[in-house]
C-alpha cells in the first residue's frame, strides 16, 4: 500500500485492488503534479472530501461524475453533491462513526474549522472533518484544516497510527509550532506535512517541522513533494 502526496491536501490511497483520493484540489493547483484526466484514468474507488471549502470540493464534481466513483462525505456536503451536483454515488455519514466498505474502513473525526459551500445563491453549512482510513491493518490520519485541540491525544490513545497528514501553513489552520505538538499529541509513526506552500498566506518552513518532530521523537518526519509517497508494506 502507498500513500501518495499530491500538493496541499491531496492525498492518494492505494494497493493492486483500490485507490481513494482525499480531497483531490487539481483544477487550481499549480502545486499539483497531475492532471484531471490521469486521476480519472486511475478510475478511483471513492473520493473522500473533509468539508466544503473549494480547495477540498475543486475537483471531485468532475472526477465523481467521469468515473462513477463513490464520494464519501459528511451528510451536508452528500446532500450538496446529489442535490446541486446530481452526483449519483454518494455515501455520507456522521463524525464518529465506522463505516466500512468492500476494501477499506473510513471514520470521520472532528476537525475545529469554519466550514461553509456556496452555490450560486444558495449557502450549505457543513461540518468540517479530518478523516481516519484502515485498510488492512494500516491506519492513515488526515488531519484536513484544523488547529490544534486536546482531543487529537484520543488518536493516540485509540490507535496506532501509521500516517499522520497534518497542516502546518498557519493563518487558516494549525501553524508548525501547534502541528509539531499535535504529532506529540498522536504519535503516528510517519508525520507528514501538508497545507503549505501554494498560496503567500499559508507559506511555512517543512524543515523546522521535521528537524524539531526528529528531535522530540515523535515520529519520523517525511517531507514530500507532490508526487511522492509512502510505501506501507
Amino acid at each position: 500500500m502507498e500513500t501518495i502526496f499530491h500538493g496541499h491536501s491531496f492525498i492518494e490511497i492505494c494497493t493492486d485492488e483500490m485507490c481513494i483520493f482525499i480531497d483531490p484540489f487539481v483544477e487550481g493547483n499549480t502545486h499539483c503534479d497531475i492532471t484531471v484526466e490521469q486521476c480519472i484514468e486511475k478510475k478511483p474507488t471513492a473520493i473522500i472530501v473533509t468539508h466544503g471549502h473549494d480547495d477540498h470540493i475543486w475537483s471531485t464534481v468532475k472526477i465523481a461524475k467521469d468515473t462513477w466513483c463513490q464520494v464519501i462525505t459528511s451528510y451536508e456536503l452528500g446532500r450538496y453533491f446529489q442535490e446541486i451536483h446530481d452526483c449519483k454515488n454518494v455515501s455520507s455519514h456522521g463524525v464518529w462513526w465506522w463505516v466500512a466498505y468492500e476494501w477499506f474502513h473510513v471514520k470521520l473525526f472532528q476537525a475545529w474549522h469554519w466550514w461553509w459551500v456556496s452555490s450560486c445563491s444558495e449557502w450549505f453549512t457543513t461540518v468540517a472533518c479530518g478523516v481516519i482510513v484502515t485498510v488492512w491493518d494500516r491506519v492513515i490520519y488526515h488531519a484536513w484544516d484544523t488547529w490544534l485541540f486536546g482531543d487529537m491525544k484520543m488518536l493516540n490513545e485509540q490507535y496506532d497510527i501509521d500516517v499522520a497528514f497534518l497542516p502546518i501553513g498557519d493563518r487558516y489552520t494549525m501553524g508548525v509550532e501547534d502541528a509539531i505538538i499535535a504529532t506529540d499529541r498522536i504519535r503516528p509513526k510517519y508525520a507528514v506535512p501538508i497545507h503549505y506552500n501554494t498560496r503567500d498566506p499559508i507559506t511555512a518552513d517543512d524543515m523546522t517541522f521535521a528537524r524539531e518532530v526528529m528531535l522530540g521523537n515523535y515520529a519520523v518526519p517525511k517531507v514530500l513533494r507532490p508526487g511522492q509517497g509512502i510505501v506501507l508494506s
